[in-house]
């Protein structure tokens, strides 16, 4: 059960309703009023104040409400894997000079946060830990052509290897490279991690397959994926700083 009351919401725009309410009434009564222009003018001032803190505390239950559904994700995931430690993490900065959307995390060694660490949001992979400081962390993401984790169709078992390219990272695409010539995977097939390069855990989804490309300088195939988050704008992660099979590399 969610920490945050559902009638939350009603009680903060019944609040939001009951001001607006009042702006109106105090607006059609005032030529009647026996009140002064000063105190009527000071009355709508305040109700506008009020109104003002209303939205924003009707804001903030939102995006708590938000973390908290994200939260609970992390849980039922850790539910199914009971060998991940996962970590929520906040987005600290964005990385401007790096074409493909690495970014700071505010977890760091302190945390037992270490290189390689995976990095999730409740809708997949997005990447992995780069550099790691005391309190903080650099995130490279499977946009980027430094990635390099083994990955499966799910429904085929065709294996390749997930890795950015500039050609597609502004449109939040990936690629499931070194796939085989006579592979049988298809538009709309799930990707996953395969689990055996020991940096990922196995069966972590990151996308799906929305085409079939031929390499212009041979005639290797390779798979364009969209990931099912927006790598581009994310605002929170979180890091699995540890799981069964971690560096250990499964042949």
């Amino acid at each position: 059960m969610s920490v945050f009351s559902h009638n939350g919401i009603n009680i903060f725009s019944g609040a939001v309703n009951t001001v607006t309410k009042g702006l109106s009434t105090l607006t059609a009564g005032a030529a009647s009023s026996d009140k002064s222009k000063e105190e009527l003018e000071k009355e709508n001032e305040q109700l506008k104040k009020e109104n003002a803190e209303l939205r924003e505390q009707l804001v903030d239950y939102l995006d708590a409400k938000e973390e908290n559904a994200k939260l609970w994700k992390y849980y039922e995931l850790k539910k199914e894997n009971p060998s991940y430690d996962i970590l929520p993490a906040g987005v600290l900065r964005r990385d401007a000079n790096d074409d493909f959307y690495s970014f700071t995390l505010d977890k760091g060694s302190t945390d037992n946060v270490e290189k390689n660490d995976p990095v999730i949001t409740e809708n997949g992979l997005i990447g992995w830990v780069s550099d790691v400081e005391l309190t903080t962390c650099r995130v490279r993401t499977i946009l980027s052509p430094d990635t390099k984790a083994s990955a499966i169709d799910k429904k085929t078992s065709d294996n390749g290897i997930i890795s950015g390219n500039a050609e597609y990272c502004d449109d939040n695409l990936t690629c499931l490279t070194k796939i085989a010539e006579n592979n049988k995977i298809k538009v709309g097939d799930i990707v996953v991690t395969s689990g055996t390069g020991g940096v990922y855990p196995k069966n972590l989804i990151i996308g799906k397959v929305k085409e079939l490309k031929f390499n212009s300088y041979d005639t290797t195939r390779y798979a364009v994926v969209e990931p099912y988050e927006d790598i581009r704008t994310v605002t929170s992660a979180a890091i699995i700083t540890d799981f069964d099979g971690k560096g250990e590399v499964k042949k």
